[in-house]
């Protein structure tokens, strides 16, 4: 052994070795620089070569990493864990409920509460096992995250409460679940992935964005997340669905998705499809409002007839939910997120108005989210509720936060968890005390075994 160790090599020998480990290098480098730029003509070595590279990276993140059900904002407030209310109260004293999804590190799981706002009462919770309820869905989606599949990583997006004390709700990337009043699973759509917002078309069906996949796109990477317009039912049928990209190509927008500047897997980043219930002056029910994240661009889009009736960039950035005000009015939530080389929120979010009769923007509500320091660099939602109270969701700190109609901050929630740490929050929704109310009574109706 120790003969070879100390072996002479002639000099033509060691130089060979070289300038073959510098070819062999430099074929790396252009394998890796293939696969990143989208290319991928080596197929499963170029992944494979992504891999190893990444692997210093990735010990690093191991060795750094925080929880990942903690908020992306982690350490911005102090305070109470929780809800929270002025003056001492027990609730925000309004009508009406709260529906919300929340991690518990010491249970490990995300569950789903139904809160009274008059006087801050949990009066249902749903504590669905996602594991089994998501049990024999194919895996074969180059775009979804599975590892979020879990009971400990699942995040809903916008539960719906059925009539009955069901609920309707998905995570991002995932198949559309209905759970009954004790979690167990009434149905399950894999035939696609659901994402983002779930909005009622106001015949009892929704609008939720989905991904085509594999896309029909020519010349992109199977990595491209070609959004679509889904309408479906509440029994899980699939009325329609309709390719965003697809439909910005019809009407001369590919520039929206493919500019010469540089490729993305996500160029658009549909986050909400708000359907327009009644007509008004400038446009139509059955239109639909649709928020592109990564154009700052919201559309108003017409199924009925595919057409693109109005199109405005900005002055929103990063935006997400789309609300019709009335009938010549939407408010928007104004991430005012940037990126000059690393994200940001310029100054506050807010939530901009937009008047179509007089082409003008508003920030009514701008005082008082400066006021609480709400920053979301992406995420985020509002509602306002009748009589003109409201409440803003300011997912990357894990806060809601409920406002009366002139500003006053009537009660908040941070779901700070006994480590000290804030936990993830799903986007909630608002129930009005009538329909909250037959619910909870159908609910209260049927025994739930144990789980």
């Amino acid at each position: 052994m120790q003969k070879f160790l100390f072996a002479r090599i002639e000099v033509w020998v060691l130089l060979a070795v070289i300038l073959v480990g510098l070819l062999a290098f430099l074929g790396y480098g252009g394998v890796i620089l293939d696969q990143v730029q989208g290319q991928r003509r080596f197929g499963a070595i170029g992944t494979a070569a992504v891999a190893v590279a990444e692997v210093p990276g990735t010990i690093e993140a191991i060795l750094k990493a925080d929880d990942p059900m903690q908020v992306y904002a982690k350490h911005r407030f102090e305070g109470p864990d929780g809800w929270s209310w002025a003056g001492g109260a027990t609730g925000a004293a309004l009508p009406g409920y709260w529906i919300m999804s929340r991690f518990d590190v010491a249970l490990q799981h995300s569950f789903i509460e139904m809160v009274r706002l008059s006087d801050g009462q949990i009066v249902h919770s749903w504590v669905p096992d996602v594991e089994s309820l998501l049990a024999g869905t194919q895996r074969t989606s180059k775009i979804a995250i599975y590892p979020n599949w879990t009971n400990a990583k699942y995040k809903v997006y916008q539960p719906w409460l059925m009539p009955n004390g069901d609920l309707i709700l998905k995570d991002e990337y995932s198949p559309l679940l209905r759970i009954d009043a004790c979690a167990r699973k009434v149905l399950k759509q894999d035939a696609e992935l659901f994402h983002h917002s779930t909005e009622p078309d106001g015949e009892g069906g929704f609008w939720i964005p989905s991904i085509v996949e594999p896309s029909s796109i020519e010349g992109v990477p199977e990595t491209f997340v070609e959004d679509a317009l889904t309408h479906v039912t509440a029994d899980g049928k699939i009325l329609a669905q309709i390719s965003l990209p697809q439909m910005l190509m019809r009407h001369g927008m590919s520039y929206l998705m493919f500019s010469p500047g540089g490729y993305s897997d996500d160029p658009l980043h549909l986050n909400d499809i708000q359907p327009v219930l009644s007509d008004g002056p400038w446009w139509k029910a059955g239109d639909l409002f649709i928020s592109l994240r990564h154009k700052s661009t919201v559309l108003l889009y017409r199924p009925a007839t595919d057409e693109i009736v109005w199109t405005k960039s900005g002055p929103w950035m990063g935006q997400h939910d789309v609300d019709v005000l009335d009938d010549h009015r939407i408010a928007v939530f104004n991430n005012r997120a940037q990126n000059r080389g690393t994200p940001t929120v310029m100054g506050t979010s807010e939530i901009t108005v937009y008047d179509f009769a007089t082409d003008r923007v508003s920030h009514p509500y701008q005082d008082v989210m400066a006021r609480e320091r709400v920053v979301s660099l992406y995420e985020g939602l509002y509602t306002i509720l009748p009589g003109g109270d409201y409440i803003i969701e300011d997912h990357n700190s894990g806060r809601i936060l409920i406002f009366a109609a002139d500003g006053r901050k009537l009660g908040q929630f941070i779901n700070r968890n006994p480590d000290g740490k804030v936990y993830q929050i799903g986007w909630g929704r608002y129930v009005d005390q009538a329909y909250g109310d037959d619910a909870l009574r159908q609910m209260q109706a049927i025994a739930c075994r144990a789980q």
